[in-house]
């Protein structure tokens, strides 16, 4: 059976914590994620875009969230935006690699998250030699295994990307198209992987918006596609609202 994995982009952050706000104000920052975890059922992981995380901090998190309790992990900027896709960002996602294997044998582990930068324009070329060198388990990976499968969502932010031959590319690859709902830019909604991944970046969402997006993700669902969906993220923001009310639509 398919399962909704819905959070937000994130899970740390202060001024989440008081009065009508996310995080009680008795409940102290290193219990956060205990927190977090009562509420939802997954997190994406952005702080991995500027420091891959310790071995020490993978099996923290394990620890702090129930089964079957999701992270999905932005990759390192080193692979979107310093390689920008070329050969030697797929070392970066191998150095990666090896600390997740912890997660993987959990069933913890969601689609990595690609997301490239807003100036790199459309080039299928190199798409598809990344996509074509990404590692697809953790077979290659001390601990690991070929059962420990690994996914991938892309995230575009140039609308050069948004054609039919790049939604080819990535089902070919099976790599899912991230649905990014952004205010300078509406939501593409492609099937491209056994999963939808969605980002919902908008500064501002009402049940008349949010109503669509939980009939989209309820399709998917009973299409036999998992469904992974992050709210953004903003300190002074309120993004579990948004991911409330999908939780009652769902």
């Amino acid at each position: 059976m398919a399962t909704f994995h819905i959070g937000l982009s994130g899970f740390s952050y202060p001024t989440w914590k008081g009065e009508g706000r996310f995080y009680p104000p008795d409940v102290p920052a290193a219990k956060f994620l205990q927190y977090y975890a009562t509420r939802y059922n997954a997190v994406e992981m952005d702080g991995s875009f500027y420091k891959n995380p310790t071995e020490n901090s993978i099996v923290e998190w394990i620890k702090k969230t129930p089964d079957p309790f999701q992270f999905s992990f932005k990759a390192h900027r080193r692979v979107t935006h310093l390689s920008r896709l070329k050969p030697e960002s797929i070392e970066s996602i191998n150095y990666m690699l090896p600390r997740m294997v912890p997660m993987a044998k959990q069933g913890r582990l969601g689609p990595f998250l690609v997301q490239l930068p807003p100036n790199f324009k459309r080039d299928d070329a190199r798409l598809t030699e990344f996509l074509s060198k990404l590692p697809r388990d953790l077979s290659g990976v001390e601990g690991g295994s070929s059962d420990d499968k690994l996914k991938y969502a892309m995230e575009f932010r140039n609308d050069t990307w948004h054609s039919d031959e790049v939604e080819t590319i990535l089902r070919e690859n099976g790599v899912g198209w991230v649905a990014s709902d952004r205010d300078v830019m509406p939501a593409q909604k492609r099937d491209t992987a056994d999963f939808l991944y969605a980002r919902l970046r908008r500064s501002e969402y009402n049940p008349a918006d949010l109503d669509p997006w939980a009939d989209y993700f309820n399709n998917g669902l009973k299409a036999g596609k998992d469904c992974y969906v992050y709210c953004k993220h903003e300190d002074e923001g309120s993004p579990w609202i948004w991911a409330d009310y999908l939780l009652t639509k769902i």
